[in-house]
């Protein structure tokens, strides 16, 4: 008896050694799943975050609040009772229209000059469009309204070393998370970045095959989503946009035959707006070896969808655009996803 009494009394102590003040030790929190963030990508759209969060995921709370920054603006919340977190970062804010479509493609990607993206770990050459660039360097100017801190800075300081974190952001947002989540992935504390993962929805091409092969490197389980009918992520496959542009509608649109650019058409055998597009990128020297637009193939995860048949009558510009724009929309990467739409 009294050697069971010993055996006893040791396993007790073993136990409590094991633990922290009679605690467990923490362990390290799953990521969140893609049908978790795209609905942290709807409520972003939001105009108030915190009251969205509140409506529509109410097992989420925000703890970093900034301001926007020349338009660009993200969240990190957690899930409440976990240390589960995302990094939301809002794409863009558009009115699909003729004007909407031009600050879509000319201005919020602004693909026709590069610039190094000197984040990598050993890959040379990587570069992204001066578009993402500049997205990238509001991210950074990016402050918590509570605390006064960088996103960086607030990674360091207030989340747990044993934390999960998912980079993530829908359309240009997407395009976006991409360079974001490779500086994080760089610049963290070692402790801070083995809990990243990054996940997009309907993101267009950021960079170079340099740059995508480091980000591949940096995250080999990253998930890139795209809707099968949406536009914007088949950048920069030209071939691939001008068949989407054929089933939903929008080649009937986008015919710039009358479009003078002083003289540079005669050179320039443009029929539409994405041909010209990708002669520009030839005569600017983005298209090369070392500087064509790349998407990942290892991150990639297709959402089919189907198109509805075109109607004979000829639809409204407007129409048309809005037709094609739905295929683009958060809601429709929500739907495919097994969530619901918004209520607006």
């Amino acid at each position: 008896m009294r050697q069971l009494r010993y055996i006893i009394f040791l396993t007790v102590i073993v136990v409590l050694s094991s633990c922290k003040d009679g605690k467990k030790e923490p362990v390290d929190a799953p990521f969140l799943t893609a049908k978790d963030v795209v609905r942290l990508n709807q409520v972003i759209y939001k105009d108030s975050s915190d009251a969205a969060l509140a409506k529509y995921a109410p097992a989420y709370e925000t703890v970093f609040v900034p301001a926007a920054v020349d338009g660009n603006y993200a969240i990190i919340v957690r899930k409440k009772e976990t240390e589960q977190y995302a990094l939301v970062i809002r794409g863009s804010v558009i009115e699909f229209s003729n004007e909407g479509f031009q600050n879509f493609i000319l201005q919020d990607f602004n693909i026709f000059r590069i610039k190094p993206w000197n984040y990598t770990d050993s890959v040379k050459e990587a570069y992204i469009s001066l578009g993402a660039w500049t997205g990238f360097q509001n991210l950074l100017r990016l402050k918590d309204i509570r605390t006064g801190l960088t996103i960086r800075e607030f990674m360091e300081q207030k989340i747990p070393a044993h934390a999960s974190m998912v980079i993530t952001g829908h359309s240009l947002g997407g395009n976006l998370a991409y360079p974001f989540a490779s500086y994080l992935k760089k610049e963290l504390p070692a402790e801070k970045k083995v809990g990243l993962q990054l996940i997009t929805f309907g993101a267009p091409a950021a960079g170079n095959a340099a740059f995508i092969k480091d980000v591949e490197g940096k995250f080999p389980e990253g998930e890139r989503y795209i809707s099968s009918l949406d536009i914007a992520p088949a950048f920069p496959d030209l071939e691939r946009i001008s068949e989407l542009a054929k089933l939903t509608g929008l080649d009937s649109v986008l015919q710039i035959g009358k479009l003078s650019l002083g003289g540079v058409s005669a050179d320039i055998k443009a029929e539409s707006l994405l041909s010209l597009a990708g002669e520009i990128l030839k005569k600017t020297n983005v298209i090369n070896e070392t500087n064509q637009y790349i998407q990942s193939n290892l991150h990639l995860r297709v959402l089919e969808n189907k198109a509805d048949t075109l109607p004979a009558t000829p639809l409204s510009t407007d129409a048309i655009f809005d037709r094609a724009y739905r295929f683009h929309k958060v809601d429709m990467y929500a739907q495919l996803l097994g969530e619901k739409p918004l209520e607006e």
